[in-house]
């Protein structure tokens, strides 16, 4: 059977890899204790109360004077009325907006393969003999569990409240992953713009290079194809690239984003 990302464009795929990301962040500010601003030209998701989710994010400045309008989104940062995170993905115009940011002031903060998996191609794959007991919470209580992993894991604050809400929200599941008892490994997975989307993906660093990443994903994966979804995608590191090729995802776009330089603006 034929894998079903050869049927679609790239430009396709990479509308899938940002759009999830995205419906991840309109949801989050949805919530009352985050701060939203959604126009055609620029969106932004801030917390009030933690450190995610919290970007610019889908800027389209094309025909606009794009140096006016960085100052301005400079200016709403440096006031602390817009978040200090820019992303910037394959939707974003014009092409080369991660360079003009560069020369405005912000600095590369970090960079993600944006990457997706035909589900079938995963289910063909055996599962790792790895001991990692892999739940689904079903439990409100449990995603006190889910906060620690992550927030240790990504060393963020994270408001459980905003957990609390997307915990009763159709599109996110949250996965945790046990060894030997112990709570080890956490993901989140969001179903949006028809495809799944791996999350918040975290093992403790003393139980990493057992490959529990690849595990827990890999169960989130194969829930989403029991029910219908047919594409996977992430955003990953440089670190968790290698890793997830393990699992058949491939890459086809890149995650920027930037952070403006407070200290000499």
């Amino acid at each position: 059977m034929k894998n079903i990302l050869n049927k679609i464009s790239s430009k396709t795929i990479n509308f899938y890899i940002e759009q999830n990301l995205d419906d991840f962040y309109i949801k989050s500010s949805q919530h009352p204790n985050f701060i939203s601003h959604f126009e055609d030209k620029i969106s932004w998701v801030d917390s009030r109360n933690a450190d995610w989710p919290k970007c610019i994010f889908r800027a389209d400045l094309t025909n606009l004077n794009i140096t006016n309008e960085i100052s301005t989104i400079k200016n709403l940062i440096q006031e602390t009325k817009a978040p200090n995170g820019w992303t910037i993905g394959p939707l974003t115009k014009p092409d080369n907006l991660g360079l003009i940011l560069e020369k405005n002031g912000f600095l590369s903060a970090y960079h993600q393969a944006g990457m997706a998996i035909d589900l079938k191609d995963l289910k063909k794959k055996g599962m790792m003999e790895d001991d990692l007991e892999v739940e689904i919470i079903k439990k409100e209580e449990s995603l006190k569990h889910w906060i620690i992993v992550v927030s240790t894991v990504f060393g963020l604050k994270i408001d459980s409240e905003l957990i609390q809400f997307l915990f009763l929200e159709p599109e996110t599941r949250f996965y945790l992953g046990i060894f030997e008892g112990e709570i080890v490994s956490a993901l989140m997975l969001y179903l949006s713009s028809g495809v799944a989307g791996l999350h918040a993906v975290s093992t403790l660093s003393e139980y990493r290079n057992k490959g529990f990443g690849l595990t827990i994903s890999r169960v989130a994966l194969i829930d989403a194809l029991r029910n219908g979804y047919k594409v996977g995608v992430l955003q990953a590191s440089s670190l968790g690239e290698p890793v997830y090729r393990k699992l058949g995802f491939k890459k086809f776009c890149d995650i920027l984003s930037y952070e403006l330089n407070v200290e000499n603006n």
